[in-house]
């Protein structure tokens, strides 16, 4: 009977060894190699020169996720009288890294905080207030595009806790890498 005990045991182990490499599988392992991004958020893009560091700012150029609610994002500003100008999406990894120099080996302010950026994953889009003198001043033209944003699906950079991005849309999805 204790062997018996013993082999339920072991075989119950097994099991649920089994069943949490599964499951570290399908939500660690494939969301951080970009499967899901390959299958479902794949796109056809025109700009594949990754030694370029001009500024992007097209929409076909992000994932075909994040142009549709980007689009959705835009849609819903302009209902709400907010004026809108997308001046960055996809950054080559050129650019990011020249960014990021920018202020610490190179002059100029810090622009960015990482190498890593949701730009170069074409997953994030940056925005300013178009028509205007002064296109960043306007702290409560970020503030509601930033709650719009939210509303869509996106992380706001207005939202962030160390360092406020307020022209900064990102999308972020646990299968996303």
């Amino acid at each position: 009977e204790v062997k018996e005990w013993i082999n339920n045991m072991r075989k119950r182990i097994v099991l649920f060894l089994i069943i949490l490499i599964f499951l570290s599988l399908i939500f660690i392992v494939l969301p951080k190699i970009g499967f899901y991004t390959f299958v479902f958020d794949q796109g056809e893009y025109e700009h594949s020169d990754e030694s370029s560091t001009e500024r992007i700012s097209d929409l076909n150029e992000l994932s075909p996720k994040t142009r549709e609610l980007a689009l959705e994002f835009l849609e819903k500003c302009e209902e709400n009288g907010l004026n809108v100008r997308i001046t960055e999406t996809y950054r080559t990894q050129a650019r990011q890294d020249i960014l990021y120099e920018q202020g610490r080996t190179t002059p100029g302010l810090v622009v960015t905080w990482t190498k890593n950026s949701k730009h170069t994953k074409r997953h994030a889009f940056d925005i300013c207030e178009d028509d205007t003198d002064d296109p960043y001043g306007d702290l409560e033209f970020f503030r509601k595009c930033a709650e719009i944003g939210k509303e869509v699906g996106f992380t706001p950079g207005y939202y962030f806790d160390e360092v406020q991005d307020m022209p900064h849309y990102e999308l972020n999805r646990w299968w996303i890498q």
